[in-house]
């Protein structure tokens, strides 16, 4: 009897440890995980935290304005948006593709003009966000 409970001990701890495997685990690089975290730094106006998820090529379309590289994005990210108060809700970030992740926004411009909200997205490669379509 006692050679039984061993045996059915580790067929369930076999198999434990084999479903646990079953799945890869998340990795930092994927699409979504960079995503959240560069809008995670966005939220908490930490532009230094968001812009590590950025490409130095970055290439940014819609509005405000068109930028082609990190430090020109991350200037204009944080005199427009952290220092002067524009208020920026993302929601609904959804793998598109493999490497494109789409996002619903909604911006505040500091009460100068109606909230506008659109459809947005952003591009990955190498672990870095390179390309964001603002609404």
């Amino acid at each position: 009897m006692k050679t039984k409970s061993k045996y059915l001990f580790l067929f369930v701890l076999l198999a434990s440890i084999l479903t646990a495997c079953g799945a890869p685990a998340p990795t930092a690089n994927e699409p979504l995980t960079i995503a959240q975290g560069f809008w995670d730094g966005i939220h908490a106006k930490n532009v230094d935290a968001a812009m590590a998820f950025v490409a130095d090529d970055v290439v940014t379309d819609g509005l405000p304005a068109h930028f082609t590289n990190k430090a020109d994005f991350s200037a204009f990210m944080l005199s427009e948006v952290i220092d002067d108060g524009t208020i920026l809700e993302v929601a609904d970030l959804k793998l598109a593709s493999e490497d494109t992740v789409t996002y619903t926004m909604k911006v505040d411009l500091r009460g100068n003009t109606e909230p506008f909200s659109g459809l947005g997205k952003l591009q990955v490669k190498d672990g870095k966000i390179i390309y964001i379509e603002f609404p």
